[in-house]
């Protein structure tokens, strides 16, 4: 028997995917499969034969062959059965696919845990089919979805999962992707804005195990008690030493708006220990940004800490920065002789015109000031400025006035406000 996802309904890849990947495709968090490829575990299913086979909870067993069909990374690039990328699609979505930022840290042996909690968001300001997850998770260090031997461990929140039958709500999963070109997750559960999950990847192994060959990974929500997990899903062979404190992931983002108005993701509680199940009590998590060049741009970034880091992502794109022009002018020389063998100029003027595009509104300095367009103009006279003697040196002057700061921001209906432009 081959089992398949095929019994539970699957959301097709859609009219926002990438060209050149079939109809019949469908959307996982690590990309585009043949629905046969997507295998769906029942409450009390394990795996065993190191991930070939499927131990049912009434004893029977069912086999799992290597996915027979090219796959496609979430960018759309076509992937063979043996990992060959054969093409690379040309004016793909930038945005219709993928990971947009995680922080993560490697390590030089191997991880033991990793657990993290985070809240559910709200729902999504607009509906545009899209899908997001959010989860940390474990891998081999440089894992990719075009090798079919390397797989990664998920405790995934998602919110329209495909795979959860539900539509577009919350719904918990966990995955383990993508070993053979099958994507393995366990019933999916529904939850609520404001839940609190806790996601857990941990080695079944004795402390100092390097590859251990099987792994837990549950994904609890802890205010309703639900859960769903894959007991002793399979590491085939793999050294999970990256770790992934939080990943933000989405499909079909076609507006800011798409996101929740939370405007963050917060993974905080994140533990995380090395392969002798010891705490390592400050990971040192970077920022990993895949989001240049991306359109449309969301506010994305993040902060981090020992324990905790959150992820951003605005609802309303920014608003577009102010341009400027500027200038310093210097007045004629002689207006106190200097004790460093120069004459100071009499006075510098510095002028500047800031402009913002229309309908946007212009603010100085942190202050509103109306119309697209504000001149600035300051004089720094150093003829009335302070003198001091330097002994037989002679005598040296200096000005006081000062030709800032000026700085610049934009503001606009249904964006954020824009970055910050300092010009003096």
């Amino acid at each position: 028997m081959v089992f398949s996802s095929t019994m539970y309904a699957q959301r097709p890849a859609g009219t926002h995917h990438p060209a050149g990947i079939p109809d019949n495709y469908v959307i996982t968090p690590f990309g585009y499969f043949h629905p046969s490829c997507v295998i769906g575990l029942a409450k009390g299913d394990t795996q065993i034969d190191n991930g070939h086979t499927i131990q049912h909870k009434d004893g029977s067993f069912t086999g799992i062959p290597a996915c027979g069909y090219p796959r496609y990374s979430p960018k759309g690039e076509k992937i063979a059965p043996d990992g060959t990328q054969q093409n690379i699609p040309q004016n793909t979505p930038s945005i219709g696919h993928a990971w947009i930022e995680d922080y993560s840290v490697t390590t030089n042996t191997s991880f033991g845990i990793l657990a993290a909690t985070w809240t559910v968001p709200q729902t999504p300001l607009s509906n545009d089919d899209q899908i997001l997850y959010l989860f940390p998770g474990l891998c081999v260090y440089g894992c990719s979805s075009a090798d079919p031997q390397e797989t990664i461990l998920q405790p995934v929140l998602g919110w329209n999962d495909p795979y959860a039958r539900l539509g577009p709500v919350w719904s918990i999963a966990s995955w383990n992707c993508c070993y053979d070109g099958n994507n393995v997750y366990s019933q999916a559960v529904p939850v609520n804005p404001g839940d609190t999950i806790l996601g857990t990847i941990q080695s079944t192994c004795g402390a100092g195990t390097l590859s251990c060959s099987t792994w837990n990974i549950k994904t609890y929500d802890e205010t309703t008690g639900g859960s769903t997990s894959l007991d002793s899903t399979p590491s085939y062979g793999q050294t999970f030493n990256w770790a992934f404190a939080g990943v933000l992931e989405v499909y079909n983002i076609a507006q800011c708006s798409d996101y929740p108005p939370n405007g963050q993701i917060s993974f905080s509680g994140v533990y995380l220990t090395d392969n002798g199940f010891n705490q390592i009590s400050n990971p040192g998590w970077t920022l990993d940004p895949y989001y240049p060049g991306m359109t449309p741009q969301c506010g994305y970034g993040g902060q981090t800490e020992a324990t905790q880091i959150a992820l951003d992502y605005s609802p309303n794109p920014q608003a577009l920065a102010p341009a400027y022009t500027s200038s310093t002018t210097s007045g004629p020389s002689g207006c106190g002789n200097s004790a460093f063998g120069y004459n100071n100029p009499c006075y510098e003027t510095y002028t500047a015109s800031v402009s913002v595009a229309q309908g946007e509104n212009l603010y100085i300095n942190g202050t509103f000031v109306g119309g697209t367009t504000y001149n600035y103009s300051n004089t720094e006279n150093w003829g009335t400025g302070q003198c001091a003697q330097f002994g037989d040196q002679g005598e040296f002057c200096w000005g006081y006035a000062n030709p800032g700061p000026l700085n610049a921001y934009a503001t606009e209906s249904g964006y954020s406000e824009s970055s910050i432009v300092n010009i003096y």
